[in-house]
């Protein structure tokens, strides 16, 4: 197969690949040299945004990716696609289990981290509004908020308990900061407590009922576990109870 590029190191970017077409190409690309191509720049993405990685490590893997480049898209009249496809999927594998470990417990430590200290500061506010207005609310707050903390936690290693290779560049689809995705959650946990404690939902589960969220700190503890554990259903339930709440209103008028 003929090679329809010319696959070189970028010099004015660090880990960077170029794949220019042949001035002399006239044909479409081979399919299998356009999904090369395009591999081949997705891995050269995750590569560049490994955090915390050596660059000589990472020169390492730069390394591999710009030969076998080279061995799928660039020999005149004996281009090899499907054999760099195979080495760049064995190369994918190797960053994955030497990267992808690190990656992962060190972004649960900096999550887990960041709930102690988010829990930490909330509850402390809560028993000051408690000890200052003599109100269990601020208690059944204080529980529910800790109990999302912990279902977040629990929840992000429930939902990656296998990282897929893109993962290692973005471990968060919707690329939340560990402190912005707690906060999230915990004032989500917070407003469907209200929900449930003002009469908008009702929840029965077994012996657990709306009527004992106020009684049972279990109770309220649980609540916020598993509003952290459904983090990303809880905002847009939410935004369509009070959407239904506002029509029914409308309709009424």
């Amino acid at each position: 197969m003929k090679g329809c590029f010319v696959v070189y190191e970028n010099e004015d970017e660090q880990f960077d690949i170029k794949c220019d077409l042949r001035p002399d190409v006239e044909d479409e690309v081979p399919e299998l040299q356009s999904l090369l191509y395009s591999e081949i720049e997705n891995t050269c993405n995750v590569l560049k945004a490994l955090d915390k990685t050596s660059d000589e490590i990472k020169r390492k893997y730069f390394k591999k990716l710009l030969t076998l480049a080279q061995v799928g898209l660039v020999p005149e009249n004996s281009a090899q696609p499907k054999m760099a496809m195979v080495a760049l999927d064995k190369l994918k594998t190797e960053m994955l289990h030497i990267e992808g470990k690190r990656i992962k417990n060190q972004y649960m430590k900096r999550l887990g981290i960041t709930a102690i200290i988010l829990s930490a500061i909330f509850l402390g506010a809560m028993c000051i509004l408690f000890y200052l207005l003599k109100s269990n609310v601020f208690c059944m707050l204080g529980y529910t908020w800790f109990g999302a903390m912990v279902g977040a936690w629990v929840s992000y290693g429930a939902r990656k308990f296998q990282l897929e290779f893109e993962d290692m560049s973005l471990i968060e689809k919707d690329m939340l900061e560990p402190i912005i995705r707690l906060i999230y959650i915990g004032i989500c946990s917070l407003i469907f407590e209200l929900f449930l404690s003002c009469g908008f939902a009702t929840i029965t589960v077994g012996n657990i009922t709306t009527e004992g969220i106020k009684s049972y700190e279990e109770i309220q503890i649980l609540v916020g576990i598993i509003c952290g554990l459904v983090e990303s259903k809880m905002g847009i339930d939410f935004y369509k109870k009070a959407n239904s709440v506002l029509e029914i209103g409308q309709e009424k008028e």
